[in-house]
């Protein structure tokens, strides 16, 4: 299977990843949540964030947002795409987008939640 050390690493990294899903669902933080995050974050109101089209700033929180809500609170693609009223492979591409924006701009999750 492998190095003990990269399988060490590995399972050290999804206990992690599991240890923040559940400190935020502890929190009660949820979809809306982070839509409220991104629109303070980007300046727009939070139902703005769930808006339709391909506006360059709708795209962008609705990126961050799925980003968050997939890799931070561990919702499926499938009730994202619900919310959003956008296909699951949309979502998929958000998601991808919202990890790129939050590196690029230094955004943590963490750090925005008060």
């Amino acid at each position: 299977m492998g190095d003990g050390d990269f399988v060490d690493k590995v399972l050290s990294e999804a206990d992690d990843e599991f240890d923040r899903r559940c400190a935020l669902k502890v929190r009660g933080i949820d979809v809306d949540d982070i839509a409220e995050i991104v629109s303070k974050l980007l300046d727009m109101k939070p139902e703005e964030v769930f808006m339709e089209g391909r506006y360059k700033r709708v795209v962008m929180a609705r990126s961050l947002t799925c980003f968050w809500a997939v890799r931070g609170l561990g919702m499926s693609m499938v009730s994202l795409a619900r919310r959003f009223n956008i296909s699951s492979v949309a979502v998929s591409k958000s998601v991808i987008r919202g990890a790129e924006i939050a590196r690029k701009e230094g955004y943590e999750l963490s750090k925005l939640i008060c």
